[in-house]
């Protein structure tokens, strides 16, 4: 909210002496007027502030959409209605938040990094899918030092991704962010990476451990070993002596919380690496349509548990046995869906920042980023994110019912991939196509849909 706007909403409510209280609860900032006769009516008519005036009896009440509290802590900045005391605390209604609410506020704060990153390689791409199809040899830009170091700046945000996700988290909980960083980092210490390379069997305390590094790194289970970790601080400090206070939590968090995730995950991970690949396998044998419908509506949940590496291995036996993958088109059609969320969220937000953020989380999406996309806009909301989830079935079962096929291995899950599809003598292409456009589009109105018969029942 730019300045111009906040001298509008100041002059709405009868000037800044007149605003009682201001309280942010979740999506909205609301102010509580001293005198409702105040109110500067003809303001609201000229203006394009977008605030529901309600008068209660005496009470009058200006709300606003406030999603990321940007005009709550300008109000607070500005000392508007701090002669109240306390009345400036900022309340929540927890009760209604959810994991996927929380897990995109630990995302939010990342997102510049994220896109900026996700930009680059974007570019890089761009230069890389013009390098395959030109007619020139430019294979010397391809291979030179300069190229490989843009593409690792593009790669480190991803590769350091669960040490900056540990430190937001423990950030928002208020705990100790340098411990939560190096539990974050823990799978890129050189001899973990050595132990986790799959070359032997790995236990640890009797329990086996699954060798996949990216496994443990996962999103989720960072966010949810820090929350853990916050949880343990904060019942440790109380209970220390003054000695022991900001060293026993820390030392505790190592020595006993972090290897608990471990042999908790552990098992729960050699498990998924014996079963998960049969089960894919059986159902792609089996039931084809059924299996693609499934990753297609599944296969952002997977990218959440860190579950979507166990595929790779299938998709190189499907090249290198039948000369194409089933599972490739999975990812385009996931990662599309997304994006027709993302945009349809974007279009249904009346914040101007939000709209940015998703209107580039839209484009990132499309051509192989759906992070900002599925992270910061569509989680949320639990109606965005569940329709992204149903476009990927949507695109899935077509794909599955038209048998679309990637005739080579790509992986990123772009649409600069498209001509993976082309397959002489057949469809194919134009079948990939139909179905990313329905998944966009299935998504993307039912976001549309459930968002606004939401705010219908508010």
């Amino acid at each position: 909210m730019n300045d111009s706007s906040i001298e509008q909403l100041l002059n709405l409510a009868g000037g800044q002496e007149n605003i009682r209280l201001v309280q942010h609860e979740e999506n909205t900032t609301t102010l509580t007027l001293r005198n409702r006769t105040g109110v500067n009516m003809s303001v609201h008519v000229v203006s394009n502030l977008d605030a529901d005036i309600r008068i209660t009896g005496d009470q009058c009440y200006i709300t606003f959409e406030d999603e990321f509290s940007q005009l709550y802590h300008t109000l607070q900045a500005m000392g508007v209605g701090k002669a109240e005391g306390d009345a400036m605390k900022e309340t929540r209604r927890t009760r209604k938040k959810s994991l996927l609410f929380f897990v995109s506020d630990v995302f939010r704060p990342l997102m510049p990094a994220i896109l900026g990153a996700a930009v680059l390689k974007i570019v890089l791409a761009i230069i890389t899918l013009f390098n395959v199809y030109s007619s020139t040899d430019s294979s010397s830009l391809m291979d030179s030092q300069t190229f490989l170091i843009f593409k690792s700046i593009g790669d480190s945000v991803y590769y350091l991704l669960p040490i900056l996700v540990a430190f937001s988290t423990a950030f928002r909980l208020k705990s100790n962010v340098y411990v939560a960083a190096a539990i974050g980092g823990l799978m890129f210490y050189p001899q973990m990476t050595a132990l986790l390379s799959g070359e032997e069997d790995v236990h640890f305390m009797g329990v086996p451990i699954v060798s996949q590094a990216i496994f443990f790194s996962a999103s989720i289970w960072v966010i949810l070993t820090i929350y853990a970790a916050s949880y343990l601080e904060k019942v440790v400090e109380q209970i220390s002596p003054r000695a022991f206070k900001g060293i026993l939590a820390p030392l505790l968090t190592f020595l006993i919380l972090v290897p608990l995730v471990l042999m908790i995950l552990g098992p729960l991970g050699t498990w998924i690496d014996q079963q998960l690949p049969d089960v894919v396998d059986s159902l792609l044998n089996d039931a084809p349509i059924l299996a693609i419908m499934l990753l297609g509506a599944v296969y952002s949940l997977m990218m959440i548990a860190g579950l979507h590496y166990w595929l790779l291995p299938i998709i190189i036996n499907e090249i290198m046995v039948n000369g194409f993958s089933l599972i490739i088109p999975v990812m385009l059609v996931a990662f599309v869906a997304q994006a027709g969320a993302s945009l349809a969220t974007g279009l249904r937000s009346k914040q101007g920042e939000f709209r940015k953020l998703a209107f580039w989380a839209t484009g990132t999406a499309l051509v192989g980023t759906p992070e900002p996309a599925m992270y910061a806009v569509n989680m949320r909301k639990r109606a965005s994110f569940y329709s992204a989830l149903l476009g990927g079935a949507a695109g899935g079962l077509y794909f599955g019912l038209m048998s679309v096929k990637a005739v080579a291995l790509g992986g990123s899950g772009s649409l600069l991939e498209i001509p993976l599809f082309m397959e002489e003598g057949s469809l194919n292409l134009l079948h990939a196509c139909v179905g990313l456009i329905i998944s966009f589009c299935v998504s993307g109105v039912l976001t549309y849909w459930m968002i606004g018969k939401e705010r219908k029942h508010v």
